[in-house]
């Protein structure tokens, strides 16, 4: 049919999805979500690598794909959260699934935290932080590049300089 004009039409349920492909390479990923399926289990998350993908670690929460039958105490991913994928091979995590809340607060522990970037796309490092907790951080690890607060510059030094989309991060408070 169409829209009439001036008509009047109820939805009674509006729902968005945010695809996400992650490469991922041999070895180990630093990696995040900006979206995850409604079904949070890493066994659903992982599925699509099948063999290829043989150990999950998050900060303090683990788990190995044995055969195909997921063990240990990393049970659900998270969308704050930041993990480390084991891979036995290149591959490509695809997904999709609801998307992140643009007003998520990260309550950070004293000392070091494997957090997400939430987000798609790249931006500034400290465009990205508030600036009344940007001091509180000492340093910010990536795969592959970190960065460390300077008070004697204001600002941040180091090979990391913007967060990326689907990447995970260690966070040194």
């Amino acid at each position: 049919f169409g829209f009439e004009s001036f008509g009047t039409f109820e939805i009674s349920e509006l729902s968005v999805r945010e695809g996400y492909d992650i490469n991922l390479f041999e070895h180990m990923n630093l990696i995040s979500f900006y979206a995850l399926p409604e079904d949070r289990a890493v066994s659903v998350v992982m599925d699509g690598l099948g063999s290829n993908v043989s150990a999950v670690f998050g900060e303090a929460a683990s788990t190995i794909n044995n055969a195909g039958t997921w063990q240990g105490t990393l049970l659900d991913a998270d969308i704050s959260s930041g993990y480390w994928v084991r891979m036995s091979g290149d591959a490509n995590l695809s997904g999709s699934g609801f998307p992140y809340n643009i007003n998520r607060e990260y309550n950070l522990n004293a000392g070091a935290n494997l957090v997400s970037f939430p987000s798609i796309g790249s931006f500034d490092l400290s465009m990205s932080l508030p600036d009344d907790i940007e001091g509180n951080i000492k340093a910010i690890s990536g795969q592959g590049s970190a960065a460390i607060y300077s008070n004697a510059i204001g600002g941040w030094a180091g090979t990391l300089t913007r967060f990326d989309g689907g990447k995970g991060y260690w966070i040194f408070t």
